[in-house]
């Protein structure tokens, strides 16, 4: 049946194409509900809220140190990258350079550092390519910016000096004042008119590097996706009629529409995902009833971020405790009764 255990509306008034995962494909998630459970204006939705929770949220640390990259894609070539931010040279505090960070690796992006007494170099790391390309893309894309800038401003920056990167046609300024910017933009176009870069050899190096990164987190997103993959879950196991009973709109419409967060938490709790040895790194779901609550854990990355979600408090009927596991590194999911099959083949 097409019935949005969501919206709770079915066709014309939404329409269905596409399967939701249960843990999002962004950091492994492999299985799906039925095309026909979730419309697709919801999968929409949920997909903007998916988008920050990955790259916004506390889960975009790990992410970006271990993994997976897009759509759960285990290839290097395709690992998350974390946004742009300041890397520190740990030899040299006081030098700062712009980068990202993939598999826990650090790449300095092409960047210019400029000072009032005339100096400038010219920094990327060698995975960018051919110097006098990546300069030449460099000019081009200056050229072509419009003066919009995404700027790190602050006394971490030396009153006398500029660093401008590029990345993905995107530019990255870091001064100490805003109030420098019509200086910087001055002898950055008599450094472009003369064609000064073009004599500028490139420094390719290998140094240690401290990241310095702000998580600009929205939690009530990031419960309400948490909350989305316990419900998903208890939609696939259970079936599409039994999570449309009215007991758990609340949480329900607090997932779609938001509003004050009564049902979930991040907590310290670690028993239920202590009594195996479950795959490094991996997701878990777990549901059972406690008095007459529904509720259940999710974790991320092994049990670094635990969240106790509850799903209904007036339940009156018995459940059998239910478990999930998603080994991404492995491209895998299990129940628990599968995993423990899988422990007595060893």
């Amino acid at each position: 049946m097409k019935y949005c255990i969501y919206l709770k509306k079915t066709e014309p008034l939404v329409s269905f194409s596409s399967g939701e995962h249960i843990f999002p494909a962004g950091i492994g998630g492999i299985q799906k509900l039925p095309v026909e459970y979730v419309s697709h204006e919801c999968n929409n939705a949920f997909s903007k809220m998916e988008l920050e929770f990955m790259r916004d949220s506390i889960i975009s640390i790990p992410r970006q140190f271990s993994g997976p990259g897009k759509r759960g894609n285990l290839s290097i070539k395709k690992s998350t990258k974390s946004k742009v931010s300041i890397l520190n040279s740990l030899e040299h505090p006081d030098k700062l350079e712009f980068g990202y960070i993939s598999l826990g690796k650090a790449f300095i992006i092409p960047q210019i550092k400029i000072d009032t007494f005339g100096a400038c170099s010219f920094t990327a790391d060698v995975s960018f390519g051919d110097s006098k390309t990546v300069i030449k893309n460099f000019i081009n894309t200056i050229e072509k910016s419009k003066k919009k800038y995404i700027f790190f401003e602050g006394d971490n920056f030396k009153n006398n000096e500029f660093l401008l990167g590029i990345y993905n046609g995107k530019l990255y300024l870091g001064l100490n004042s805003k109030e420098n910017i019509n200086y910087f933009e001055k002898t950055m176009q008599e450094i472009i008119s003369k064609k000064l870069l073009y004599n500028v050899d490139p420094i390719y190096k290998s140094s240690r590097l401290e990241v310095n990164q702000t998580l600009k987190m929205d939690l009530n997103i990031y419960f309400r996706v948490c909350a989305k993959i316990i419900f998903n879950y208890l939609s696939y196991i259970k079936g599409q009629e039994f999570v449309i009973r009215d007991c758990f709109d609340p949480l329900r419409n607090w997932i779609v529409n938001s509003g004050e967060n009564e049902f979930v938490k991040l907590v310290q709790e670690k028993k239920f995902f202590k009594i195996l040895d479950f795959p490094k790194d991996s997701h878990k779901i777990v549901i059972f009833k406690k008095g007459n609550s529904l509720m259940g854990y999710v974790s991320f990355y092994g049990e670094t971020f635990q969240n106790k979600i509850v799903l209904c408090e007036n339940f009156n009927e018995s459940f059998e405790i239910k478990m999930f596991i998603c080994d991404w590194k492995q491209r895998k999911e299990f129940s628990l009764p599968q995993f423990l099959e899988q422990i007595n083949k060893k």
